[in-house]
C-alpha cells in the first residue's frame, strides 16, 4: 500500500529537538515500512526518516519566538499551504490515501483519506473542525473525541514511540523533572514550586515560541537561580532521554485538556513514574497508583510524590513498551486505512450504478 504522509513546514521528520507530533510521524512511518508498506513524506526536506521524502521547504521554517513575528509569519504559512496542496494534487492520483497529521484534506475528498488530530480542540479552532465535518478524524486518545461528538471519527489511535530507543531505569539519580513547552499550558513553573517547596533537586527542560510569550520572564526565570533548580533549555533526543530516564519522578503539571502527553510515555518507557494533573487523556496514560499519580493540582502533589518514588519502575517500563509501541500503532492505522479504503470504494461503486 502506498500511504501519503501529509506533515508540516514547521519541524523536520523526526524533530532535532522538540516536535512531538513529528516525532510520532516518524515512528508510525518506521512501524508502516516494516510492515511491508510504502509510506512517502510530505514534510521538510531537511527531514531524515528512510523514505521518500516530496519536501515542501528546504529547510525546517519553526514556529515564531514572538507575537510580533505571526503577521510575517502568516503570510508565509500562505505559500507554504499552496505549495503543500500542489504536491499532494500531483502525488494523490498514485497512492492509495492520503493521511494527514494537520493539512486540511478537504479539496482531496475524491480519494481515500484520514486526519490525526494531534493538537488541542478549544473555542479557538472549533469552527475550523466543523468546516471539516466530512472528512474522517482520528483521534489520539478516547478523551480528545469527547469535546466534538459530532466529527466523524474513524478511530482513535494513541501515539507511541520505539520502547528500545529508552533505557530502562531502576535505580534513577536524585532529581525529578519537568519537560516539554515553557507556557500556560504545560505551567513549568508549577513544578519549580513543588520542587523548591518539597526540597528535592530539579531538572527542567523543554522550548518556548510566541505561545509563552512574557510566561518564561514572569513565571520560570525568577526560580532558575534557586540552588535545586538546573535548567537545561531546549535538549535534542538522547539529552531528552537521559533527562527522563534518570528521574524519580517526572511532573506534569498541565493546565489544558491535553490530548495526549507523550513525555508521559517516553518518561514510563525509561520505568520514570509521573505526577500529573488528571485533565485530558492523562488518565488514559497512567495507571493510578502503579505508574503514576493523577492529582487535581500540583499542590496536591506536596503530600502525594513521594509515592511515585515507591512504585516498580520494571512494572513502568513493562507495561508502557506492551502497551504503546510503534508497532502496535502502525497496525492499528493500517486497520484504519484498509477500512476507509474500502468504505470509499463502496461509496462509489453505489454512486456509479
Amino acid at each position: 500500500m502506498k500511504i501519503a504522509i501529509v506533515s508540516s513546514w514547521y519541524v523536520p521528520v523526526p524533530p532535532i529537538k522538540y516536535g512531538g507530533t513529528e516525532q510520532v510521524i516518524y515512528y508510525l512511518i518506521k512501524g508502516l515500512k516494516e510492515l511491508g508498506h510504502e509510506p512517502i513524506l510530505i514534510g521538510t526536506a531537511d527531514s531524515t526518516v528512510d523514505c521518500e521524502i516530496i519536501p515542501i521547504v528546504d529547510v525546517a521554517t519553526f514556529f515564531p519566538l514572538s507575537n510580533a513575528e505571526k503577521p510575517a509569519f502568516a503570510k508565509k504559512e500562505v505559500g507554504w499551504d499552496k505549495k503543500t496542496h500542489e504536491l499532494l494534487t500531483k502525488l494523490a492520483p498514485h497512492v492509495d490515501i492520503i493521511h494527514s497529521h494537520g493539512f486540511d484534506l478537504r479539496p482531496f475528498l475524491q480519494y481515500p483519506n484520514v486526519t490525526t488530530l494531534h493538537g488541542k480542540i478549544d473555542f479557538e479552532n472549533i469552527p475550523r473542525y466543523l468546516e471539516q465535518i466530512e472528512l474522517p478524524f482520528i483521534s489520539v486518545s478516547k478523551n480528545q473525541q469527547e469535546i466534538l461528538p459530532e466529527l466523524h471519527y474513524a478511530g482513535f489511535v494513541y501515539n507511541a514511540e520505539d520502547p528500545t530507543d529508552f533505557p530502562i531505569v531502576t535505580e534513577p539519580e536524585d532529581y525529578i523533572c519537568f519537560l516539554g513547552r515553557f507556557d500556560r499550558e504545560k505551567n513549568p513553573h508549577l513544578a519549580l514550586e513543588l520542587a523548591i517547596s518539597k526540597g528535592y533537586k530539579i531538572k527542567i527542560a523543554g522550548k518556548y515560541d510566541y505561545l509563552g510569550e512574557n510566561y518564561f520572564d514572569e513565571q520560570v526565570k525568577p526560580l532558575l537561580d534557586h540552588p535545586l533548580v538546573e535548567y537545561l533549555g531546549e535538549l535534542g533526543f538522547d539529552d531528552k532521554v537521559k533527562l527522563l530516564a534518570n528521574a524519580r519522578c517526572n511532573i506534569h503539571p498541565t493546565n489544558f485538556r491535553e490530548p495526549f502527553g507523550l513525555t508521559v510515555l517516553e518518561a514510563a518507557y525509561c520505568g520514570t513514574p509521573t505526577l500529573a494533573v488528571s485533565r485530558g487523556a492523562m488518565s488514559e496514560l497512567i495507571e493510578e497508583g502503579r505508574t503514576g499519580i493523577l492529582v487535581e493540582d500540583i499542590a496536591e502533589g506536596y503530600s502525594k510524590i513521594e509515592q511515585c518514588f515507591e512504585m516498580d519502575r520494571a512494572y513502568i517500563a513493562a507495561r508502557a513498551r506492551a502497551l504503546f509501541n510503534y508497532q502496535n500503532m502502525a497496525k492499528q492505522y493500517l486497520k484504519i486505512y484498509e477500512t476507509i479504503i474500502e468504505e470509499f470504494a463502496q461509496k462509489k461503486s453505489s454512486q456509479e450504478s
